[in-house]
């Protein structure tokens, strides 16, 4: 099946993902997740599967900010523990196995994963093993004929929608990983305010703090004809999907954590033809559960 999208590396930090727009109001879909961890026995993978897979149906592209890997299993890791320790990944080739892991669960939707970004736990296994699991999973998807491609920590992904008659649109997404740990009152909304001072876009994403939340802002300013206009903005926190407090005992519970919101986010591209620019671009969001 032809994908309606491809992808283009602009920068170190950015790419585009570019659609051909062909009839005259057309709805587009891209599924944002982040924190998967899919290696940890507590994650819960058939969610992982369900969630790939309606990508796969809606023609979708994957983008992924981070800590697909969980890789906290190692004998060096203080946080290790062998119940959340797949059998898979018993051995002593434990950074071989993850990349092996990842490889398989992810093989049957290659095609439709565009984006595999660096989290915490990728970049502390390059600081301290001086091996890049995310580049090593992205080569591995890229032979079985997926467009992928491995961003850093931070950057930008730009859906660009273009028509035959070479009119074009987009919308950008500003994501960061994520960092601090999403203190019980706030939830990390305090961190979207200070992104929103830092970087121009219509849609910020981030995960890290295994919170699930969402905002929205309006932006006014002058079009180019000097005509008051209103910009959408979309702030959106993506959830883990490691089912951690299940069993009432580990490193999660006893830092007194509860359970966590599994899931992504769907984010909806609706175009429709102005007499204007030609395209229009409106954005819209669902939880992926």
């Amino acid at each position: 099946m032809t994908l309606p999208w491809i992808i283009e590396r602009k920068s170190a930090t950015s790419a585009d993902i570019v659609y051909q727009a062909t009839g005259k109001t057309q709805r587009f879909t891209a599924l944002l997740i982040s924190d998967e961890h899919a290696d940890n026995a507590h994650s819960d993978l058939d969610l992982i599967r369900k969630h790939h897979q309606e990508a796969v149906d809606a023609q979708a592209p994957i983008c992924k900010f981070g800590d697909t890997f969980c890789a906290m299993e190692g004998k060096w890791d203080k946080r290790s523990s062998e119940a959340a320790l797949r059998e898979e990944m018993r051995g002593g080739n434990y950074l071989d196995r993850l990349v092996s892991f990842h490889e398989q669960l992810y093989r049957p939707y290659a095609a439709n994963i565009a984006v595999l970004a660096d989290g915490n736990h990728e970049t502390s296994i390059l600081r301290y093993h001086q091996t890049d699991l995310l580049e090593r999973l992205t080569g591995s998807l890229r032979r079985d004929k997926s467009p992928v491609l491995h961003l850093p920590f931070t950057g930008f992904v730009r859906f660009r929608f273009e028509d035959a008659k070479k009119h074009c649109v987009s919308k950008t997404l500003h994501y960061h990983h994520g960092y601090g740990g999403g203190g019980e009152i706030t939830r990390g909304m305090i961190d979207q305010s200070r992104t929103r001072g830092q970087y121009v876009a219509d849609v910020y994403y981030s995960g890290h703090i295994h919170r699930r939340n969402s905002d929205e802002n309006v932006i006014t300013s002058l079009d180019h004809l000097g005509v008051p206009s209103e910009t959408q903005q979309l702030f959106l926190r993506g959830g883990c999907y490691k089912r951690e407090a299940s069993d009432g005992s580990g490193y999660h519970i006893e830092k007194g954590r509860a359970g966590r919101p599994v899931g992504g986010w769907w984010l909806y591209f609706d175009l429709s033809r102005t007499s204007k620019s030609g395209l229009r671009c409106d954005l819209s969001y669902e939880a992926a559960n």
